[in-house]
């Protein structure tokens, strides 16, 4: 048996409110990520240029499981939620900037948008135990040092892509598993 405290005892410590409809969009986030990067681990590999359609997916879902986050510090959620928003909005202007500038811009915005997620992940493995938590957050980091640094590599990108969609798949599957509000 766990020793960690369920949901419900971690929200009432923190005073935080919790309903059926916020884990719902939450968890709907979490399975836009994993689509997402379905999408990716396959696509990219493929070199087919609606890759960016897994992007898209992930990117959405991050975004919406950060407005419902449920953190016990209100700063974290923030800085998740900024990153991410800051990501998007980086990407939105790599859209509107010289050439030259403009792949690295888009790239970095994603770079912000996986921070948010790792973030998110470290979120679950703190309160929750999850193994898979710390694994995203180092996977995502890597993925993201390995890009900005123009390392772009097809091997490794294809790897790391497949390496994340299985560990947010395994994470998603024990957040599907869990109780709310006292129900499956």
């Amino acid at each position: 048996m766990s020793t960690n405290p369920a949901l419900e005892e971690q929200l009432v410590r923190t005073g935080l409110a919790y309903g059926r409809r916020h884990a719902l969009a939450y968890r709907t986030g979490l399975v836009l990520q994993v689509l997402g990067t379905a999408v990716l681990s396959v696509l990219y590999p493929l070199q087919s240029p609606f890759y960016t359609i897994g992007i898209m997916l992930f990117e959405a879902g991050v975004l919406l499981s950060g407005i419902f986050l449920v953190a016990r510090m209100s700063a974290m959620k923030w800085i998740i939620i900024g990153s991410i928003i800051a990501g998007l909005a980086l990407q939105i202007a790599g859209f509107n900037v010289q050439e030259q500038y403009a792949g690295l811009m888009i790239i970095a915005g994603i770079g912000l948008v996986c921070a948010g997620a790792a973030g998110m992940a470290g979120n679950e493995a703190y309160g929750f135990a999850y193994r898979e938590g710390w694994l995203l957050m180092v996977a995502l980091a890597f993925m993201v040092l390995l890009n900005l640094l123009g390392k772009e590599n097809q091997l490794l990108n294809s790897i790391g892509f497949s390496l994340v969609f299985l560990l947010l798949l395994s994470l998603v599957g024990k957040k599907l598993k869990e109780e709310v509000g006292g129900q499956k």
